[in-house]
């Protein structure tokens, strides 16, 4: 999927209330949670998502795409504060180590600030990309399953950590491979009602 994690700014509402269905899932906006949405196909799946993005009373991003190649790790994370209003959102990079430390994948900073994309571990660029698109403090953020890669960090285990950490967050798995939403779908099991 090409989409990028730095869509739009949308302003969220404090009390969120309802439901939207979202791929074969429903998203439940009054409390956080996770959840696996597939679609029968790649198109399909970014159109929902899209959608989902355009609402005014939610904050959604996409944990996926590419990064910027001529930007550090560091510089990556920063571009959604950047691009909305110019301002870095500082009470949230203790979050994001959190985040990833209690998913036994910590963030290895130091290094952040001098690496670049194409020379980054696995693991960095997917906890950059997963950064960045926390850095907008989304009430959705949407994964694209495909580009996460089990070996670095399993999907189970982020997201226990997720929904440890965010508990009024909603964490969506999006995927239009049928293999891949059966993995997630067993992987996930603990988190469905």
């Amino acid at each position: 999927m090409t989409m990028p994690s730095t869509g739009s700014a949308v302003a969220a509402v404090p009390v969120l209330s309802g439901r939207v269905r979202l791929g074969a899932g429903m998203v439940c906006l009054d409390h956080g949670g996770v959840l696996l949405a597939s679609w029968p196909d790649e198109a399909s799946m970014a159109s929902s998502i899209q959608a989902l993005d355009q609402r005014l009373d939610i904050t959604v991003r996409l944990a996926g795409g590419t990064l910027v190649a001529d930007l550090t790790l560091q510089d990556n994370l920063s571009l959604e504060a950047a691009l909305y209003d110019g301002s870095l959102p500082r009470h949230l990079i203790p979050e994001i180590d959190s985040l990833f430390a209690s998913a036994a994948c910590p963030i290895d900073w130091p290094v952040w600030s001098s690496v670049f994309p194409d020379t980054a571990t696995a693991d960095a660029v997917m906890q950059a990309k997963v950064g960045r698109a926390m850095m907008a403090d989304p009430d959705v953020l949407v994964i694209d399953a495909a580009q996460w890669d089990d070996k670095v960090l399993e999907a189970q285990r982020f997201s226990r950590s997720f929904a440890r950490q965010y508990p009024w967050r909603t964490l969506v798995w999006a995927t239009h491979d049928p293999v891949r939403a059966a993995t997630l779908r067993d992987a996930l099991k603990e988190f469905q009602a």
